[in-house]
């Protein structure tokens, strides 16, 4: 019976998991079929242009949402984090994440700020740049232009935080679930829901926990590192 029901589940999230997947393909595809057929009339070379940067930002995103579910898929496979891996130092992580956010974060208009000394402990360096890189990411999408994203690093803490809007406080416990996602300042949906998901998955794997809070205005999210593998 026991056998069955996992099965039963194992469907059911499979089911659930491929219906998400579907609906969040289809945006993507069709602003890339839409500009591609318009690219095929005689248009004006102002227009064109739009078009064809819809089809380059439309792709990236879909490239975007394959690396993040790769990532995801692998993290999901693993039990724990690598205990032969090098002893990893927050303050390094934090740096490299924000090295690798700083082109997309100039693009937006937004300041990065790190401050703080984090601890080092036993914990996968590739996987914790991962996580702090989300979590920039994901305050950059929600950051005022001209706002700024606030590192901060206190012992086995990391705190990421922006100046946008918050979340509403019904979506707060579902935050970190696959393809969940809150509406941006623009109004749009953009995002996958797969970088929190991402970030909950590699806090599990190294014994972690996370915080989240609406600072009215503004967002945070603290990622406290356990000490074991």
């Amino acid at each position: 019976m026991d056998h069955m029901r996992e099965r039963l589940e194992g469907r059911d999230y499979i089911e659930g998991y491929v219906r998400a997947l579907t609906h969040e393909l289809k945006s993507p595809v069709a602003a890339i079929r839409g500009a591609g057929e318009l690219l095929q009339d005689d248009l004006p070379a102002a227009d064109r242009a739009q078009f064809a940067e819809q089809v380059v930002e439309q792709s990236e995103r879909l490239q975007r949402l394959i690396d993040r579910l790769l990532e995801l898929s692998k993290l999901e496979q693993r039990q724990h984090a690598d205990a032969d891996a090098a002893p990893a130092s927050l303050n390094a992580c934090a740096e490299r994440a924000l090295q690798q956010c700083a082109a997309r974060a100039k693009q937006r208009g937004v300041q990065l700020s790190l401050q703080g000394e984090g601890a080092s402990g036993p914990w996968e360096a590739d996987l914790v740049t991962l996580a702090i890189g989300n979590l920039i990411d994901n305050a950059i999408d929600f950051s005022p232009e001209g706002g700024t994203v606030r590192i901060a690093l206190d012992g086995t803490t990391v705190s990421v935080s922006d100046q946008g809007p918050g979340v509403p406080d019904y979506a707060l416990a579902r935050l970190g679930e696959r393809f969940f996602t809150t509406a941006r300042p623009d109004g749009t949906r953009s995002g996958s829901g797969l970088g929190l998901a991402i970030v909950r998955r590699i806090l599990d794997l190294h014994g972690g926990s996370w915080q989240i809070e609406n600072l009215r205005p503004g967002f945070r999210v603290s990622l406290r590192w356990g000490p074991k593998r």
